[in-house]
């Protein structure tokens, strides 16, 4: 089966960076992103039951290339290593990367910042990477702060050169890509649930919500980007992630009162009635 070369990026599109209807068993459609629709049907994560109080986990079906770039084996159950003696104590910080730090193309793009080739069914095809204005300070200051992740729902053939070539100080402690991802009506899910750390010291800067309909009370929303060079976006945010550092507990600032509890207009997660 050939491979679309769009599908190893999991990114929302200009016409559908907005939140997507779709009615779902009478839920409230409005707790999703779209994402391109020709994304790999034969690599997409399998629904299964595993570790998680509130949102069963899946076991993921490897991938070409896909790994988990952590140091040290993952917990048993776990996605990511047990926390490294340097992070004890820092809040963990999941970060995306397409469309929140970078975004890519196949297309040609002059004031490209990386261009990484891909092989792609015995061709190797060009991606043309821009980078988030401030992306380079943020990620310096979001590694002095927290224990970091990247987490994407692109394919780690993609996604683990360009990490190597964004983050030039080892900021991100683990890397997981899209065999990471639970699959769920229709989109590719970051169960953080799933990581092995304590939800209460969990936070996710992404820029769709579909990727944490999860867990909506860990999130700290971020606009996609594409090519705005006047965008601040990642410098607004880092305030309010100075704040989360230094708490506990981060739903005392992220405001809800029910840790785990689902917004009453997100659906239901795997295994549960709709």
């Amino acid at each position: 089966m050939s491979m679309d070369p769009g599908s190893i990026i999991t990114q929302v599109s200009r016409e559908e960076d907005r939140l997507h209807v779709q009615p779902d068993n009478g839920q409230p459609p409005d707790a999703r992103v779209s994402k391109p629709r020709s994304l790999l049907r034969s690599l997409l994560c399998c629904l299964g039951r595993g570790h998680g109080s509130r949102s069963p986990s899946p076991t993921p079906v490897p991938e070409e290339n896909g790994h988990l770039a952590a140091s040290g084996p993952p917990a048993q159950g776990f996605l990511l290593p047990p926390v490294r003696h340097q992070d004890m104590g820092k809040v963990c910080l999941v970060v995306d990367l397409d469309e929140t730090l970078v975004h890519s193309s196949f297309k040609p793009i002059n004031n490209a910042d990386f261009i990484v080739p891909v092989e792609i069914d015995g061709t190797v095809h060009q991606v043309y990477v821009l980078k988030r204005p401030h992306v380079d300070d943020f990620l310096q200051k979001v590694g002095d702060m927290f224990e970091c992740v990247l987490f994407t729902a692109s394919l780690a053939k993609y996604a683990d050169p360009v990490a190597d070539l964004l983050d030039k100080w080892g900021v991100f402690r683990a890397r997981l890509f899209r065999e990471s991802c639970v699959f769920y009506r229709g989109n590719y899910v970051k169960d953080l649930e799933r990581l092995g750390r304590d939800l209460r010291r969990v936070v996710i800067v992404d820029n769709s919500p579909a990727s944490y309909i999860f867990h909506p009370e860990n999130a700290v929303a971020c606009k996609s980007w594409f090519d705005d060079m006047s965008d601040t976006e990642l410098l607004d945010r880092l305030p309010l992630l100075e704040a989360l550092s230094r708490v506990d507990d981060v739903y005392t600032v992220l405001g809800r009162e029910e840790p785990g509890a689902p917004p009453t207009d997100a659906p239901p997660p795997p295994g549960q009635p709709s």
